[in-house]
């Protein structure tokens, strides 16, 4: 997990506020351990609490916090006091996978909370029980933002993230009827656009490939495409099912699927692919093409997926989903609603859909 100057920084601010007068500062070592850094830099962050009146040091007693609000303490009188006073404090909590979308997503919200004058820290976790052990280390903060990035969030997780945290939102659409923040997309209403594309352009044998996990927004594009089967006469629809989620080899597997039921055969089985969950589009395309299966000359290929992601599209594949920069604002949006409205009712909101053009639909003579 990486760690800079300025997340001890934000930390100790933190920690400062919430103190108790006489609370001991953390140990050194402690600090330097948890956020690779040396003894003068956290040397040099006590010195700037001492500076700002947040802290005294005794001899006998060693360094304690003084406790109270920040504006009460002598340094506090300063040009941006107004702002200061609004400012509070929110935690990203991510998943540390090397899932493009969700760094670009927690860098927006930094952006975002970072620009009223909020304290933001981010922390990375590999699994639950490496994120229990980071909170219990961290203070409380006025809102806290949890990436989960597919897996699932254990019940105690989210007890103690509730402890730690006045309001709790999550990236991604879940946990309805709780009282959590969702926000996320449903890849129903995507999955039929694309079909309807692809069927624009003569295609009436298409793929949908997705993952037999049981996520919600998963499950919601499912339930769409038997639907859809059901309703679509003039259409043949073909289902692909994959036991790995995008972190995992799903593009690869899905490879190697699709190669066997169209590379090779005298009549393939659909002509057009509608696929969820490709974190690298140029990848994709290079492999696909690797097994004998040019996008878009012997294969069209939609992707659902995030529209603003040049590492999804590639600058080439036709893209229906979300944006990023959306999911961000309605986060952002959500957190700030709920200090406004602490007793507002709590529930799921869902992305607006839309589109990018790309270059990897073929039009099939009718």
């Amino acid at each position: 997990m990486a760690h800079s100057r300025s997340d001890l920084e934000q930390f100790l601010s933190g920690v400062a506020d919430d103190a108790k007068p006489g609370e001991r500062l953390p140990p050194i070592r402690e600090l330097m351990r948890r956020f690779g850094v040396s003894q003068m830099v956290v040397q040099r962050a006590f010195d700037a609490l001492k500076a700002q009146g947040l802290i005294e040091s005794e001899v006998g007693r060693g360094t304690y916090f003084r406790g109270g609000n920040r504006a009460d303490q002598p340094m506090a009188a300063t040009s941006g006091s107004a702002r200061a006073a609004a400012s509070r404090s929110v935690l990203l909590l991510r998943r540390s996978v090397s899932i493009a979308r969700g760094r670009v997503l927690v860098e927006a919200l930094q952006r975002r909370f970072a620009a009223d004058g909020h304290r933001v820290l981010e922390v990375s976790y590999t699994d639950p029980d490496h994120a229990r052990t980071l909170l219990k280390g961290l203070p409380r903060f006025d809102a806290c933002v949890i990436q989960s990035t597919f897996r699932t969030i254990p019940i105690d997780l989210l007890a103690l993230l509730r402890e730690k945290s006045d309001v709790l939102a999550i990236d991604g659409a879940a946990l309805v009827g709780t009282e959590i923040e969702a926000v996320g997309m449903e890849w129903g209403e995507p999955l039929s656009r694309a079909i309807a594309l692809l069927r624009q352009q003569g295609h009436t044998s298409i793929a949908y490939a997705t993952t037999s996990q049981p996520l919600f927004a998963v499950q919601m594009g499912r339930r769409r495409f038997e639907s859809l089967q059901n309703s679509l006469e003039d259409c043949k629809l073909h289902e692909i099912v994959l036991s790995q989620l995008p972190d995992e080899d799903y593009a690869a597997a899905l490879v190697d699927a699709v190669r066997e039921r169209v590379g090779g055969t005298a009549r393939p089985q659909f002509t057009a692919l509608v696929a969820w969950g490709i974190e690298d589009g140029a990848r994709f395309k290079e492999a696909l093409a690797q097994v004998g299966l040019a996008v878009p000359q012997a294969l069209s290929v939609v992707l659902l997926g995030r529209t603003d992601l040049p590492n999804e599209h590639g600058d080439f594949f036709d893209v229906v989903g979300c944006s990023a920069a959306d999911q961000a604002e309605y986060l952002y949006q959500a957190v700030r609603n709920r200090w406004a409205h602490p007793a507002a009712p709590h529930g799921l909101r869902f992305i607006p859909v839309t589109v990018r053009e790309g270059k990897s639909v073929k039009r099939l003579r009718r």
